[in-house]
């Protein structure tokens, strides 16, 4: 990480769980400053693609949201996210249990279900579609 941070010129810290291997890295930012954010998240994402090329995961006690969600297919292949997706749509058919998170691309209302549209309104509509 020492090799990013210098890279990104960013300051990185790591908290971890002592014997289990969970690592969290805090990269150290400054807001206010135009485009650190955006530094930081692709730092971020770096060191998770780096977390699985050296063979961990991108999530050991955390689950999958916005962050991790895009780097899924890193650790994943197509098929294995088709399938992950049939799983969660057996237990969620109305695709109602955090839309728009873990799946790296939200297709599957229209292919496994269809899409609701409820006073001429689609449902999240901020959240983009295919």
């Amino acid at each position: 990480m020492k090799l990013l941070s210098a890279q990104y010129g960013l300051g990185v810290i790591n908290v971890f769980h002592a014997g289990d291997g969970n690592l969290h890295p805090m990269v150290l930012y400054d807001a206010s400053i135009v485009g650190q954010l955006e530094l930081a998240e692709a730092f971020g994402a770096d060191i998770l693609r780096l977390c699985v090329e050296v063979g961990g995961v991108l999530t050991g006690e955390h689950g999958v949201g916005v962050e991790k969600r895009d780097l899924m297919p890193t650790m994943f292949s197509a098929v294995d996210l088709a399938q992950q997706e049939r799983v969660k749509h057996a237990f969620d058919p109305d695709l109602l249990l955090n839309p728009g998170k873990v799946f790296p691309q939200l297709h599957r209302c229209a292919e496994l279900g269809r899409v609701h549209v409820h006073g001429g309104k689609l449902p999240f509509p901020d959240l983009p579609r295919f």
